[in-house]
């Protein structure tokens, strides 16, 4: 079980990641670069869907997917409070 907290944490991980940038490149980008931002979010519709048909039926799996989540957008928003903070000064 271990083995699949792990995989399904990466997979997490680059869901976020794909999710993310195929939104900002789908919008930011320019004619050519669009096409690679709709393909990320392809692809990271994909692996949510992938997690979501998967089989999670333990405790633990969910807990350590809300604590990895968390910490996911916590940095994220950090990130983000950064940025602003840098681009406002």
């Amino acid at each position: 079980m271990d083995v699949d907290i792990v995989i399904s944490m990466g997979l997490v991980g680059v869901m976020l990641a794909m999710l993310g940038m195929g939104l900002l490149i789908a919008y930011y980008g320019s004619s050519k670069t669009r096409n690679v931002g709709v393909s990320f979010l392809v692809l990271g519709v994909g692996l949510a869907y992938y997690l979501v048909v998967m089989d999670t039926s333990d405790v633990a799996f969910w807990n350590s997917m809300l604590a990895f989540v968390g910490g996911m957008v916590g940095g994220m928003l950090g990130i983000i409070a950064f940025l602003v903070a840098i681009i406002k000064s």
